[in-house]
């Protein structure tokens, strides 16, 4: 069963997610931590409803660094490379909702492409991990 992560009406948005027939949905009530950064990263979301906050520790604040909304993808960065989430999220709009990707369902999709794009997707992290050190470093919101 393949739908997709659209509005009301039905029509595709652009950044639409697939969702698998083994696709699992989680809510979160506003203000609820869905992980917090250095925790060890098993699961990736895709927002269908609402507003997630990501943000990262700066000496003793919690600093927000981006947001992510209906059909943004989160969390995906600690399943790509096995390293500890780099930053928190946490539900900030009323009634989000999300898709819950695995770490075996990302896997199983990476197993089935060329592994170039492996390698790529490997290159591209890192220097997004980079990215986002200095961004915080110099106090930018990255989104």
């Amino acid at each position: 069963m393949n739908e997709d992560a659209t509005g009301d009406n039905g029509k595709a948005d652009k950044r639409a997610v697939k969702r698998s027939a083994a696709a699992q949905k989680r809510s979160f009530m506003e203000g609820t931590y869905i992980f917090r950064e250095g925790e060890t990263g098993d699961l990736a979301f895709v927002v269908l409803n609402g507003t997630v906050e990501i943000s990262h520790v700066v000496g003793d604040k919690n600093v927000p660094i981006g947001t992510v909304t209906k059909g943004g993808m989160f969390g995906e960065m600690a399943l790509i490379n096995d390293k500890p989430r780099m930053a928190s999220a946490r539900a900030t709009g009323e009634g989000v909702e999300v898709m819950i990707i695995s770490r075996e369902m990302l896997h199983s999709k990476l197993e089935t492409a060329d592994p170039f794009y492996g390698a790529l997707i490997d290159i591209l992290t890192a220097h997004v991990r980079s990215l986002a050190d200095q961004l915080v470093k110099f106090g930018v919101r990255a989104s």
